[in-house]
């Protein structure tokens, strides 16, 4: 009787687990599609504003449409260039501790509360909104390595 309370017990902490993780997951995946949302919505709107440029005055207190255009096609461009740079890094990386080497992150030693506190400097330091605002690369290298370590934290969770 009482092995099957625990058992009770512990099958619905799992499911409260596996609900909790799902809900992180589709909230992760809500979050990247209304971010490729807005992003071809931008597209969109820059393109309508490039059709009718004559309609406005460029470099007269108004947006500039041809800049605002080549720094999207630029970002683009850079973020292939990382992205395919930390997939080298996230295949050969078996946990968070070596995870975070590659990306320069100082990781003290192999104890799981060094680990977390470096994820968490990590985070902090790849945050984008913490990126330089004024060198796109670096804001771009930013977001990618921002996704990959909270992406890398669900994968080796257990190991945290």
């Amino acid at each position: 009787m009482l092995i099957s309370f625990f058992q009770a017990e512990e099958a619905q902490q799992l499911r409260r687990l596996q609900k909790k993780r799902k809900a992180e997951t589709m909230r992760l995946l809500d979050m990247e599609r209304r971010q490729k949302k807005r992003v071809e919505e931008i597209r969109e709107t820059q393109k309508k504003l490039l059709e009718n440029k004559n309609n406005y005055k460029i470099n007269d207190g108004y947006i500039n449409f041809l800049k605002d255009e080549e720094n999207m096609n630029l970002k683009e461009q850079h973020r292939a260039e990382v992205r395919k740079e930390l997939d080298k890094l996230e295949m050969t990386c078996k946990d968070m501790a070596s995870l975070l080497r590659g990306l320069g992150v100082n990781v003290g030693g192999p104890l799981s509360h060094e680990v977390r506190a470096a994820y968490k400097r990590a985070l902090l330091s790849f945050h984008p909104d913490r990126a330089s605002g004024s060198d796109i690369r670096l804001q771009v290298e930013a977001e990618e390595k921002f996704k990959l370590i909270s992406r890398m934290k669900d994968k080796f969770l257990p190991t945290l």
